[in-house]
């Protein structure tokens, strides 16, 4: 598993000439848009890798042990699925 750390350590690795807080600025600039977005419920698409969207789940009637019965909100969820490309690469 990478961390954002490893991500920004491999990126500095393989362009010396930019500055490790510039990058990580960069990859934190990412991840802000790549959330902002997602929470206004829209989609995102990086071609070559995958697309995130949110999907809504409707309400659900649960029940307790004792009985009593609880209502679940609609909530959200993040889904991912990757590209072919992605995937090919990953079956490779």
């Amino acid at each position: 598993m990478a961390t954002k750390s490893d991500i920004i350590a491999r990126v500095a690795k393989r362009h010396p000439f930019l500055d490790e807080i510039v990058i990580a600025a960069i990859i934190d600039r990412f991840f802000g848009i790549l959330s902002s977005t997602l929470k206004h419920h829209n989609r995102v698409e990086i071609r070559g890798f995958g697309s995130f969207s949110v999907r809504s789940y409707n309400l659900k009637e649960t029940s307790h042990l004792m009985l009593q019965k609880f209502t679940k909100n609609q909530y959200f969820k993040t889904y991912f699925r990757s590209s072919k490309k992605l995937s090919d690469l990953i079956n490779e």
